[in-house]
């Protein structure tokens, strides 16, 4: 085994800058277009700017709520600053909380609480402002029950004794533990889906699909060494042909599984994807499948460019057909017969594993009795 790493490495030496695009493309490729989705993202959405006159708790607090909706991007300025990027339009509107905005919604005030200008281009001004308005007058919303309250105690004569402050802390406790209102919707026959859980695209549906790519053509050295020209040298050695290449594909396999509990803890520091038995199970079965696959189709091919070709519609078929990419909800018979799908699904059972290593124990089982 010693010699077959060493011999390894003298082909890795002078073929290392292709084996390093290869190996970190799947992961690279991710993380990159995660960046210009994100970059997208941020770029969509609408600017606008907020000034702060009131300095107090209350104002910041409606400024983090207004950074936390998804659709606009708050830019904090001066006055001078937000009205001459709004003449500029270079933000699509201006709001400005009032000195003495706390003071008036503890009152229970809501008029001209805040000041607003727009362009004749501000195209999102209308649902910008109600949004903001349904933010202030959750607020005095809330200010108005802590009067109530405290009206009541008075006539009840209760021995408990409550402050406005209080009342709206323990409003503000009751909305963040308790889910006080919910809807969804789904369409008929559709099944219940965990918003939590849904997102954009699929981290590791694409990662599998650039990973076979990359594993097709990292494993271009047995079309390579397949040629009748190179595979004469095998007489000369001490191990045979099929065993040259099964030692060889054991250390592909070491390699690449390395990489991929790489991938596998770089997605859980950046995108919060869970680690756990289930995903290394599915992570191991999937590379030993394509891995297996890759070999077999390897094995069975004279022409590089062949080779090429057919990996790159053999991918592109896969991509067309495992839903990472596009939806197959009505084609539930590829869901079954899917080579990648028990991946998606973090299952390490898969029969396309269990076919690909039985043909290569075949494969491998009749060259020995040829031999004995």
């Amino acid at each position: 085994m010693k010699a077959i790493i060493q011999t390894r490495f003298l082909h890795w030496k002078h073929q290392f800058p292709a084996l390093l695009f290869w190996l970190v493309l799947p992961i690279g490729v991710i993380l990159g277009f995660n960046y210009a989705v994100t970059a997208i993202q941020a770029d969509s959405k609408v600017p606008v700017g907020i000034v702060i006159e009131d300095k107090s708790t209350t104002a910041r607090e409606l400024v983090d709520k207004m950074n936390e909706a998804p659709f606009i991007r708050v830019k904090q300025l001066d006055k001078e600053q937000a009205l001459q990027q709004l003449e500029k339009h270079e933000l699509d509107s201006v709001f400005i909380i009032k000195e003495g905005y706390e003071k008036q919604v503890n009152s229970g005030s809501r008029n001209r609480l805040l000041t607003s200008y727009q362009s004749d281009l501000s195209f999102a001004y209308t649902p910008v402002s109600e949004m903001i308005a349904s933010f202030v007058q959750k607020d005095t919303g809330r200010a108005k029950t802590a009067y109530t309250i405290l009206q009541l105690e008075e006539q009840l004569t209760t021995n408990t004794h409550w402050n406005i402050e209080e009342i709206i802390t323990t409003s503000k406790e009751i909305e963040a533990e308790q889910d006080l209102l919910k809807a969804s919707f789904q369409f008929k026959g559709q099944a219940k889906t965990n918003e939590t859980n849904l997102k954009l695209w699929d981290h590791w549906g694409l990662w599998a699909l650039f990973s076979t790519l990359a594993t097709f053509f990292l494993f271009d050295w047995l079309v390579k060494e397949t040629r009748s020209s190179v595979r004469t040298r095998f007489a000369f050695i001490r191990f045979s042909y099929k065993t040259y290449a099964l030692l060889n594909l054991l250390v592909y396999t070491v390699l690449l599984f390395v990489i991929d509990l790489a991938a596998a803890f770089i997605f859980s520091y950046v995108f919060g994807e869970a680690i756990n038995l289930s995903r290394i199970a599915a992570i191991v079965s999937f590379r030993l499948m394509i891995n297996g696959f890759a070999f077999l189709l390897a094995i069975s091919m004279k022409q590089i460019v062949a080779y090429y070709s057919l990996s790159l519609v053999i991918t592109l078929l896969l991509a067309l057909t495992s839903g990472a990419i596009i939806p197959i909800d009505g084609l539930p018979f590829l869901s079954v017969l899917h080579p990648l799908v028990p991946f998606l699904n973090g299952i390490f059972h898969n029969i396309w594993l269990y076919m690909v290593v039985l043909i290569i124990c075949l494969w491998y089982g009749r060259k020995e009795n040829q031999y004995a």
